[in-house]
């Protein structure tokens, strides 16, 4: 349907120029009268206006009035042009002016009759116009614009105008009051100031001045606190009066503010030069060199200390001191009194002002051959290497040559006394001169060995032991008042120093374990008022870990008269159970068979954790001779095989539950857990009652575990509980929350029913292992061979409790639809369905199945249907058109997928517009990606997508339930989302009866692989012939869309190949790259290769050999591929010679052979093969030359290998005429359609310009047509 608008003149000037043009139209000449003929008497009209000429037979004329018709009559009204019409006098034609009409332009036009005027304006019709005659408010030619009486800013001092019709009102600033906000509201009016305090009016606001009041505040109702601004100095306190304070000064402080601070030291109260320091001075206290204690308190500021010099004391330094009566002379010096100072007298061996300086008989360095000397005091000790001894290891050890230690033991040389001689070194374990005597053993738990030794200078022993145990004794040593004790605590190892029951000192090592097994040595000993302890381990720094700590007194032997007794040490012991070797005390070796008790030589057990005895995930504790199975709940039992039972409430739809009556109360704290499975999301747990009164209740409501303590907020566990899942539920409740916790449990339910009612009624489903603070309560009495369970309580109550967790018969009857069979997965199930159908039920019928897509389409499933999804190939043509009218409005369609692959730089992805302001719009513009959907727009410039790679975008709603959000883009599965600029709505306009038709790749070439709107795919390729379909509530193809070309294939860019000299052709999807051999490169393999272009040689000259790599010809004194290894210089003799007889010349780089022709390498060892397969090309002869081959090449033909001709040139690569030609060709075209176009476009205009105006067909209907409120049709839509 076309529209053609109404021809329409401006002006009564257009008309008067119509006439104008008639008027100087030639006349019209009758056919067949001739010029020649004799003119009539009235050719000359003779005759006046009003009379009419008629010429007589004589050839003379008569003047006759005529009557006035036509035109001559004036008919046409309202200055309307009246023209002739016909070839008699009568007929004329109005032509009348705009705004009237009618046969004599009579009538005039009422441009009232559309109702222009809004508001309820009054419309008043003029000539060719009309006049709104707008009510109060209202402004415009057709009063369409409300007047905004706030435009005129009428509210003063900030107010905000809200505009009404023909009025405003102002909303004032707080303030200010009135119509337009001109008053200043007076806040002083109510007199808010207390006490006499004079109120200053302010905007939205009022002062109150408080001087001379007392008093202070905004209003002048605090009295003020003098005291509050601490007006009394040095911490004094401020006793509060009225508009007065006093200050109550510190003894040391006077001053009506105790501002002063008396002088103490201004009597010099020290003697003898003492230095007085006053007790208030701050400075004094704190620090590394306070002179005061502590810190600085205001109630000890008063006062005076003395500091005196050296050799004065007391309060004032009036005391005399003797320096020698603290000792300060060491190791044994003695003493020498002098006038403010001592001296001191030092032994042999140290030196200093206290004789604090050990003399370090090292400096000299005594020691011999690398020996390390150890300082000792009045001498040294040297550390010898291996084969050196003596005291100054001057003399080399030659003892353990010919040596009998048996083998794994380490001979030491020795030299004493002058005489050689060695001494095996036993590995542990062993011991003896030559190692054959055991010193490992094995102890029991709770029963320790133990053995007698002579006593000596100190108190200390090392062993090696290894277990599994955590805690235990491992040796203890005594002599008659001190003890040392040697305990594994917690893994790690702990020493303690007793004397007379009283421990003097405990040193541990907390960061390693040792309890995996492995041998560990350790020492422990007292030396010099000194505990140590030392630990071998690889975990230690240095492999050793030592913590050493002080001792009250030094060490002690026994103070009875004659030899000390003998010391008594103790193996084992408390718990303990495991093995030792090496055990020395004071250097004497402990054996097996010395020691006391139950002592088993060797250190042979079985691992009891291998293999694992624990089942269902149970930890196994290695306690050396046995083990321990720490079981997860809910199993019990030495190796965790016993299952606590659970309990099935509710089942069949029963009421169950059980109860419990405390006999002892709980607390202070109380945990509360059990293990819990159900599907039900409400149902009472457990509840304490206390007379009646629920206390404590735990239940399940919308599947969240909650606990109510009476008086207490509700406890909510996150999470959901009700999945069917065994889940472990552990609550703790603090003394504060079990206050009258009642002694009266109930799980599950209770007796009546409704007393469960507030909490989801009775529960459903499983409860197992409840425990209260580790305390199990059981559902159900145990069997006879499981007495030994921990039972504290029974179950008083019970009812309709089934053991064990046993599920509905969910399947019963049957809930699988078309032959599906049905699972029982604990009061769930799942359905197996036949191959045609799918879902919980099998209540969805699957359609792919049956194969309904042919190939290479493949079958998609969609909701009640099938679509056959393809990849396309589109070549430059109309768009393919989809609708959605059979889509469900159930579909929200909030997300866009499509995959395409493509090199057009400008070309049309998918379109879809609704209306000129909506819709969605994909493209690529100027090989970027560009989108436009619901009004959000992705910013310029979008991602690079023309390179002929598969692109996969997705748009989607950032909420897709909201009415307006901000779309998403995807491009290639990316983590992060480009955000579009805008808000716009959903795709609705896609489904439904009304749906708009989408257009698909629109002048795009490439290919296009999946497009789904929604989650939908569109159908690019038809189903099988025959095929049965579903409910079609998906999008479909439009009928008379073009058939879409199944595949994506490009251009044949590779056939034939472009690619020269053996290139082989990749097809990268319209263009193409060309792999190329060695010897050549370009873009189409055109150029032969250089390998020298890249200087591949360090030193040297490259040379293109004939397979197209490069040889390097090294200089002399260098060799290897690229001439980087240094040849060492080597002269002519025996084993440097040449082969052949070939001359040898010695040289500064070394040996130089000149080969013979043939002869290649640095000694003319290789024959020169360089040649053997010919290189050149055209008949060009090879040359070997030092193992490099030259062409000579024949005529008409150069380079390296002959390969280029002289003449004539090589033909050009590039098709010149194939191509030129039709581009001319297609240029001119171009410019012919060019000139048709533009020829077609000016017609169409001159075209629109023409009309003829006709009052009885445009006019006389009424009221002329508004045309501008027609709108266009789109072209999408004209086109279907």
């Amino acid at each position: 349907m076309a529209l053609v608008g109404p021809v329409t003149w401006g002006s009564r000037r257009d008309v008067h120029l119509l006439l104008l043009l008639l008027l100087l139209l030639p006349p019209w000449v009758p056919a067949g009268l001739a010029p020649s003929e004799t003119p009539s008497a009235c050719a000359s009209d003779p005759c006046t206006a009003g009379t009419q000429c008629q010429a007589t037979d004589s050839g003379g004329y008569t003047c006759e009035l005529v009557e006035l018709r036509g035109c001559a009559t004036q008919p046409c009204h309202h200055g309307a042009l009246c023209v002739p019409q016909g070839p008699g006098p009568n007929g004329f034609r109005c032509y009348c002016v705009p705004g009237f009409q009618g046969p004599y332009c009579e009538l005039d036009i009422d441009e009232c009759a559309s109702q222009p005027c809004h508001h309820g304006a009054t419309c008043h019709n003029l000539a060719d116009h009309y006049e709104c005659h707008c009510p109060l408010g209202y402004a415009g030619i057709t009063c369409e614009d409300e007047v905004d009486e706030c435009l005129s800013a009428p509210c003063l001092h900030g107010g905000s105008c809200l505009d009404g019709v023909g009025s405003y009102r102002c909303v004032c600033a707080p303030g200010y009051a009135g119509a337009s906000c001109q008053l200043d509201v007076d806040e002083c009016q109510s007199q808010p100031c207390a006490h006499g305090g004079v109120c200053h009016d302010l905007v939205n606001g009022f002062r109150c001045d408080c001087a001379d009041t007392g008093y202070e505040g905004a209003r002048c109702e605090q009295e003020v606190l003098e005291c509050l601004s601490a007006p009394c100095m040095h911490n004094a306190s401020c006793l509060d009066g009225l508009r007065s304070f006093r200050c109550l000064c510190w003894p040391g402080f006077s001053g009506e503010r105790c501002e002063v601070d008396e002088d103490e030291c201004a009597s010099d109260p020290c003697h003898n030069g003492g230095r007085c320091l006053q007790r208030s001075d701050p400075a004094l206290y704190g620090g590394v060199q306070a002179a005061f204690p502590g810190a600085f308190s205001f109630s000890h500021a008063a006062g005076f200390l003395c500091t005196c010099p050296v050799g004065f004391a007391g309060d004032d330094c009036s005391v005399d001191v003797d320096e020698c009566a603290s000792g300060p002379c060491l190791h044994g010096g003695s003493c020498q009194d002098l006038p403010s100072s001592f001296q001191c007298h030092c032994r042999d061996g140290y030196t200093g002002l206290t004789c604090q300086e050990d003399v370090d008989e090292c400096r000299s360095e005594p020691c011999l051959h690398g020996g390390t000397c150890s300082d000792s005091v009045a001498g040294y000790v040297c550390q010898c290497p291996e084969d050196w001894g003596g005291h100054d290891c001057s003399v080399q050890l030659t003892g353990c040559q010919g040596h009998t230690c048996p083998l794994g033991a380490t001979c030491i040389p020795t030299f004493k006394s002058g005489r050689h001689s060695y001494a095996c070194h036993c590995p542990p374990g062993t011991s003896g001169p030559f190692c054959g005597q055991n010193t490992t053993f094995s102890v029991i738990s709770g029963s320790s060995v133990w053995g007698l030794v002579p006593a000596g200078d100190s108190l200390g022993l090392v062993l090696r032991f290894c277990t599994t145990l955590l805690a235990g004794a491992l040796a203890s040593l005594k002599d008659t008042q001190d003890s040392l004790e040697l305990v594994l605590v917690r893994a790690t190892l702990q020493a303690t120093l007793w004397r007379h029951g009283i421990a003097l000192a405990v040193l541990t090592l907390p960061d390693l374990a040792l309890n995996d097994g492995r041998w560990h040595q350790v020492e422990v000993a007292l030396r010099l008022g000194s505990l140590e302890l030392r630990l071998w381990h690889e975990g230690c720094p240095g492999q050793l870990c030592v913590v050493s700590g002080p001792v009250a007194t030094g060490p002690t032997a026994s103070v009875a008269s004659g030899p000390p007794g003998p010391y008594s040490v103790h193996l084992g012991g408390w718990a303990f159970a495991g093995c030792f070797q090496d055990v020395r005390v004071e250097g004497h070796l402990l054996l097996p068979e010395e020691l006391n008790g139950n002592v088993l030589p060797g250190c042979k057990r079985r691992e009891p954790c291998r293999p694992m005895p624990c089942a269902h995930g149970g930890a196994c504790v290695d306690l050396w001779t046995h083990f321990r199975c720490n079981c997860p709940r809910p199993y019990r039992g030495p190796t965790c095989t016993d299952e606590v039972p659970a309990a099935t409430f509710g089942l069949g739809g029963t009421r169950s539950s059980v109860s419990f009556l405390l006999h002892q109360p709980l607390g202070p704290n109380l945990t509360v857990s059990f293990f819990l499975r159900t599907r039900e999301p409400a149902g009472l747990l457990l509840q304490f009652v206390n007379e009646s009164v629920a206390s404590l209740t735990v239940f399940l409501r919308e599947g969240q575990v909650r606990a109510e303590v009476l008086g207490h907020p509700a406890v909510i566990l996150p999470g959901r509980w009700d999945d069917g899942l065994r889940h472990l539920v552990m609550l703790r409740f603090g003394p504060d929350q079990l206050q009258d916790l009642g002694q009266q449990l109930y799980v599950g339910g209770r007796l009546y029913p409704d007393g469960t009612q507030p909490w989801g009624g009775p529960f459903r489903g499983c409860l197992q292992d409840l425990q209260l603070s580790g305390r199990h309560l059981p559902f159900f009495s145990p069997p006879m061979e499981n007495l030994s369970w921990p039972g504290e309580l029974d179950a008083a109550q019970s009812h309709n409790l089934t053991q064990g967790c046993v599920s509905e018969d969910v399947c019963s009857p049957n809930p699988c639809f078309n032959g599906g069979t049905c699972h029982i997965t604990w009061n769930d199930f799942y359905c197996t369905c036949p191959d045609n159908f799918t879902g919980p039920a099998c209540a969805q019928q699957l359609w792919c199945p049956s194969q309904p897509c042919l190939p290479p389409a493949t079958c998609e499933e969609v909701p009640d249907g099938f679509v056959c999804v393809a990849e396309t190939t589109v070549r430059e043509g109309p768009p393919a058109v989809f609708s959605g009218h059979n889509v469900s409005w159930a579909q929200a369609l909030s997300e866009l997928t499509l995959a395409f692959r493509t090199r057009d730089p400008e070309a049309g992805l998918l379109r879809a517009a609704p209306g000129a302001h909506s819709g969605i719009w994909l493209a690529v513009r100027n090989g970027s990606l560009a989108a436009d959907v619901a009004g959000s727009v992705l910013p310029e410039p979008g991602p690079r997508v023309a390179d002929g790679a598969w692109h996969r975008v997705r748009l989607a709603r950032e909420f897709p339930h909201a009415s307006t959000s901000r779309w998403l883009l995807w491009l290639d599965g990316a983590a992060m989302p480009m955000a579009l600029q805008g808000l716009g709505g959903d795709l609705g306009f896609l489904q439904g009866p009304d749906a708009v038709h989408v257009l698909l790749a629109e002048n795009f070439t490439g290919c296009l692989g999946r497009v789904a709107l929604g989650g939908l795919p569109l159908p690019f390729a038809a189903p099988r012939p025959g095929a049965i379909s579903g409910a079609r509530e998906h999008f479909v193809a439009w009928p008379g869309s073009p058939v879409m070309r199944l595949g994506c294939r490009g251009a044949p860019v590779c056939e034939p190949s472009p690619c020269l000299h053996g290139g082989a052709c990749r097809d990268l999807f319209d263009v193409f790259a060309c792999s190329c051999s060695p010897s050549w490169e370009g873009p189409r393999c055109e150029v032969r290769a250089d390998p020298c272009r890249l200087s591949p040689c360090a030193r040297g000259q490259c040379h293109v050999r004939p397979d197209g790599r490069f040889q390097c010809r090294c200089p002399p004194g260098f060799a290897g591929p690229r001439c980087r290894l240094p040849v060492l210089p080597q002269g002519c003799g025996l084993n440097s010679t040449c082969k052949d007889g070939t001359p040898c010349e010695g040289g500064s780089p070394g040996t130089n052979c000149s080969c013979q022709e043939g002869l290649v390498g640095p000694r003319c060892q290789s024959p020169d093969l360089s040649c053997e397969v010919n290189p050149c090309l055209n008949g060009g002869t090879c040359r070997a030359t030092s193992g490099v081959s030259e062409c000579t090449c024949s005529a008409g033909f150069a380079g390296q290998f002959c390969e280029m001709v002289k003449s004539p040139p090589l033909p050009l690569p590039f098709p010149l005429l194939e191509v030129a030609v039709p581009a001319a060709c297609a240029c001119l075209l171009l410019l012919l359609l060019l000139g048709l176009l533009s020829g077609i476009l000016a017609a169409r205009k001159r075209r629109q310009s023409e009309g003829t105006y006709s009052p009885s067909q445009q006019e006389v209907a009424g009221a002329r047509l508004e045309m501008d409120s027609v709108l266009k049709v789109p072209p999408e839509e004209r086109l279907i």
